[in-house]
């Protein structure tokens, strides 16, 4: 089970299975993101061997206005934002972290839809992430 996709900035996020955060880039283009995405289980699968540690880390940054941003950053640049997060979803996204692991995936933006290929292709890597949240709480 899906639940309804969040979109901002670059990036989008959903919740899949038992609250489990599926994130990563938007595409207009199809072909683009699967290009994108099957990068990412290239590059993921490199670093995997190389680092005991995952190839991608979340930040959370507070905003002048209360809400909050999310950042993704991963193979040494950052990869998306999701701007105007309020607290509520941002409690709900750190929840799910509690099970140390998150997805990263691609979407697709449609007509009147987003697509997440991890659900219509399975290409989407699961990250285990016991530290790859970064802490926003000052």
């Amino acid at each position: 089970m899906a639940y309804r996709p969040i979109v901002s900035g670059d990036m989008a996020m959903t919740f899949l299975c038992e609250n489990i955060p599926a994130i990563g880039p938007t595409f207009k283009n199809r072909e683009e993101a699967v290009r994108k995405a099957r990068q990412y289980l290239e590059g993921i699968d490199k670093t995997a061997g190389e680092l005991r540690e995952t190839p991608v880390k979340i930040e959370i940054k507070k905003q002048a206005d209360g809400r909050y941003t999310i950042v993704v950053e991963g193979f040494q640049h950052t990869m998306g934002k999701l701007l105007n997060i309020d607290e509520l979803f941002l409690k709900r996204f750190c929840k799910g972290l509690k099970k140390r692991m998150f997805i990263l995936t691609c979407f697709v933006e449609k007509v009147d839809e987003l697509e997440c290929l991890v659900l219509t292709e399975g290409l989407g890597a699961v990250l285990y992430a016991p530290h790859s949240i970064k802490r926003w709480r000052s």
